[in-house]
């Protein structure tokens, strides 16, 4: 996934001692190992008309919204050295995974760290990342104001979530497509094997009639 679809409010930059180094990943999506499992869940999550936003909000640091317990934070409270320390090969999280607590612009999916990837674990490291570098020289050169800003960000945000669920339904148009060719691969396997049985009856039934004329025949011929 891109760094626009996990946003929700990167992880500001910290003292690279002790526990710190744990805030930022050094890799990104396309690094983890593939799970069908995982991918199906966010074709579900995404495409689901039930998803609802749903986890704690990230108040950014220019706004004056005040803090719900249990439904938002401001950045700056979030104490990331107590964020939990997840493994490159824990990777992929299922999506009911208790330690899944943030929102993300993605209805249905929950993110274990605020700007965090949706597979779960923490964002990739902002010395690593090349986007804001991107987003700023190639993709929005004229950007002059914090409410153009925001405004580019939503549109990207927008973007990459469309783009997502485009990804998500062609999966389950493949999925669907799978299953159905499963489905007429299991009935031609079962009529097959009805058909053996039916074939190995008649043969069955073949040579007992022959058996029986064989005994006849030796009866009279005996007699």
């Amino acid at each position: 996934m891109t760094s626009v679809l996990s946003t929700g409010g990167s992880p500001p930059p910290l003292e690279r001692n002790g526990s710190s180094t744990a805030t930022y990943a050094s890799y990104v999506p396309h690094d983890l190992k593939y799970s069908a499992t995982f991918e199906d869940a966010l074709v579900d999550a995404v495409l689901s008309a039930d998803s609802q936003s749903e986890g704690i909000r990230i108040i950014p640091y220019d706004s004056d919204e005040q803090p719900v317990e249990g439904d938002s934070v401001r950045a700056e409270d979030v104490d990331f050295a107590a964020l939990p320390h997840i493994t490159e090969e824990e990777l992929p999280l299922p999506l009911d995974d208790a330690r899944r607590v943030y929102a993300s612009p993605v209805p249905g999916v929950r993110l274990t760290h605020p700007g965090g990837y949706l597979e779960g674990g923490p964002g990739l490291d902002p010395e690593m990342d090349t986007f804001p570098d991107d987003f700023f020289t190639n993709t929005h050169p004229s950007i002059s104001t914090t409410a153009q800003l925001d405004e580019a960000v939503k549109s990207e945000v927008a973007s990459s979530v469309a783009l997502l669920k485009q990804r998500m339904e062609a999966r389950r148009q493949g999925r669907e497509k799978n299953e159905r060719i499963e489905k007429e691969l299991r009935t031609l396997m079962d009529q097959h094997q009805m058909e053996l049985r039916l074939q190995d009856r008649m043969a069955n039934e073949r040579r007992k009639k022959k058996e029986a004329r064989e005994k006849k025949r030796e009866g009279k011929a005996g007699g």
